[in-house]
């Protein structure tokens, strides 16, 4: 290992939990948020929130479906376990699927969910760290829930008898925070791509960040005619032809074409649009940068109110909309924790033991990647036999049946009774991939001292730094001094610019597995200690663990067969064929949620999915 290796911090063994005292360990219930006396040790040795390293698409969750996809197939043993339901998927949409089948259609039923990861919630990712006898929770997928007042009703509704209560946002989440702690938004030049580091405080697109950036003096014009929008290009065009237009060029080609952005000002802006929708400038279309208010289309044709602002119309748990899987797999699983409020369940500590009794009306199965469904003797009206593969070996479950709540584009390969129309509409899916990473540090005194909060870094590996949201709610408190510890989170978009999105995506995945967790170390040792260290930040001494959130198959997308083009607002497709639309029709007693089956990766569309979903089973039984 090189000296610069060893400077950065390359030799701490920080992946797994023995930061805290040596080795993974049992740590005092009295230690966790929300707990208190003596209580017997909670073990942390094999919890899936409290693990660390890679995560997401961890090792181990994914294999068998490659090998799959290359033929491989498995010795199977018969298990003597019969179910109402079995749910492939727990993630948001499989789990609402079974409670909506217990509180809609049968109360009693038997309900098996299959999962490939060694924790419930899909995207909906709860990382924890314990860090000097302090639990700190951050998000490692979806982040928030976006306008939940504004929910269709059935979304509403489930997210209400959870006990959601998003009207109460304010009193979570602490919106001055930063304001009152002096802290700001920055944006982050590095040398690689602007000659020279340099962190400049201000937004992306406030003018004060020009002042002493790196940039020639051509680029500083382009930009600053860019950030003051006075102009609308196309004012002198029909509503027709300006849709024409968008349509069909993207963001960064428009800005070229018709307001004269030089390369410098275009590689300022390429990944504004990674963090919303996980793409670049270069292939987002110039109509989604118009109506997520991007600048370029002149102030009185912004459309939208753009991405998610601090605070305002959204509701924040400190793990994201992991508190709603969590929520729902108590609904199906009382036993799993203790509490029963909103509040207390953000501390609980979830028995993962409970998930899958013999006794329980609904039981959760991780680790167990689902490699056959197939309805028994060719009959579309019979039970569904399902072949799941967990560890080495293949174990097969039936049911009267089936939610499908995974990928679309992986079924064709473990499902033969699909119809070949069918068949092709399931592989128009396309799935965005993107990481998360969360990063503990002992203090965030270098934030303080150099005056921010969240960092832009249009060129950097992690396009933003920012400390987490925050969030305090019920026994949970955001850190609150410079001198306590705080988790960062950092966002890694893999693109490979130049080509269609849909391309970029396939080449993302392939990115993205390909990376291994020391590389990510590295880059965020890196990157750190390029931004922070100026305020005094060391990595090797500051950094008390990492966390790489990996989601090759992140953003629910479909694409239009002939064209490729990406449904990135499905609601506005237009006059093409809906290939979400024909992949979801039910296949005998196997149906389709997840949000796949609305080309829509937010929540709500994952809740209205599984809501659909079950309801055919009702329409087909009368």
């Amino acid at each position: 290992m090189t000296s610069r290796y060893r400077l950065l911090g390359m030799d701490r063994d920080i992946s797994r939990r023995d930061f805290l005292n040596g080795s993974a360990m049992a740590i005092g219930a009295a230690l966790l948020p929300g707990c208190s006396g003596q209580a017997s040790a909670v073990d942390l040795s094999d919890y899936p929130p409290a693990k660390m390293g890679m995560r997401g698409a961890h090792p181990g969750a994914f294999e068998a479906a490659h090998a799959l996809v290359e033929g491989r197939s498995w010795e199977t043993h018969a298990l003597a376990e019969d179910y109402d339901v079995i749910v492939v998927g727990a993630g948001i949409s499989g789990l609402t699927a079974a409670y909506i089948y217990t509180r809609d259609i049968d109360p009693k039923a038997r309900i098996l969910i299959l999962d490939n990861h060694d924790d419930f919630g899909g995207h909906a990712k709860r990382n924890e760290f314990t860090y000097e006898g302090r639990t700190l929770i951050g998000f490692g997928g979806t982040m928030l829930m976006e306008e939940p007042a504004g929910y269709p009703e059935v979304a509403k509704t489930v997210i209400e008898e959870l006990g959601i209560d998003y009207a109460r946002a304010d009193d979570y989440y602490q919106a001055d925070f930063f304001t009152a702690q002096g802290l700001q938004t920055a944006t982050f030049f590095d040398a690689e791509t602007f000659g020279q580091d340099h962190l400049g405080l201000g937004g992306l697109f406030d003018p004060s960040v020009l002042i002493n950036a790196p940039l020639s003096e051509g680029a500083k014009a382009d930009l600053a005619r860019l950030f003051a929008d006075e102009v609308d290009p196309l004012a002198d065009k029909t509503d027709e032809a300006r849709r024409n237009i968008l349509n069909g060029m993207s963001w960064q080609d428009y800005l070229k074409a018709y307001l004269g952005l030089g390369d410098e000002a275009l590689r300022y802006i390429q990944k504004r649009s990674h963090g919303v929708w996980a793409i670049g400038a270069d292939a987002l279309p110039a109509y989604l940068a118009a109506a997520d208010s991007y600048p370029g289309f002149g102030k009185t044709k912004r459309q939208g109110t753009g991405a998610a602002s601090e605070g305002g119309n959204y509701f924040f748990f400190p793990d994201g909309t992991a508190s709603i899987a969590r929520l729902l797999v108590k609904k199906l699983i009382p036993e799993v924790a203790p509490s029963q409020s909103m509040e207390d369940l953000v501390t609980d500590h979830y028995d993962y033991s409970a998930l899958d009794q013999p006794g329980n009306a609904a039981r959760i199965r991780l680790s167990s990647m689902v490699t056959t469904l197939k309805h028994r003797g060719g009959d579309l009206s019979g039970p569904v036999d399902v072949t799941y593969v967990k560890g080495d070996a293949a174990f097969q479950v039936s049911a009267k049946k089936v939610v499908w709540a995974g990928y679309h584009a992986m079924l064709p390969y473990l499902c033969p009774d699909i119809p070949e129309e069918q068949r092709a509409a399931l592989a128009l899916s396309e799935r965005a991939p993107l990481t998360y990473t969360n990063v503990l540090i002992r203090n965030w005194r270098s934030f303080k001292k150099l005056g921010f909060s969240r960092a832009y870094c249009p060129g950097s590996v992690f396009n933003s730094v920012r400390m987490t949201f925050p969030v305090s709610m019920g026994d949970y408190k955001h850190s609150s001094t410079p001198d306590d510890p705080v988790i960062l989170h950092l966002q890694h978009i893999p693109t490979d610019p130049g080509k269609s999105a849909a391309e970029q995506f396939r080449q993302g995945r392939r990115q993205l597995l390909e990376t291994p967790f020391e590389t990510f170390e590295l880059n965020v040792r890196t990157q750190l200690n390029r931004i922070l260290g100026p305020g005094g930040f060391d990595a090797a001494n500051d950094i008390a663990a990492i966390t790489v959130n990996r989601w090759p198959h992140g953003y629910a997308y479909s694409v239009d067969p002939e064209t490729e083009d990406v449904a990135f607002l499905p609601d506005e497709w237009e006059g093409r064929y809906r290939p979400w639309v024909e992949a979801r029709r039910p296949i005998g007693n196997i149906v389709m949620a997840g949000t796949d089956a609305a080309s829509n990766a937010m929540s709500e569309a994952a809740i209205e999915e599984a809501y659909r979903a079950v309801h055919s089973f009702a329409k087909k039984t009368g």
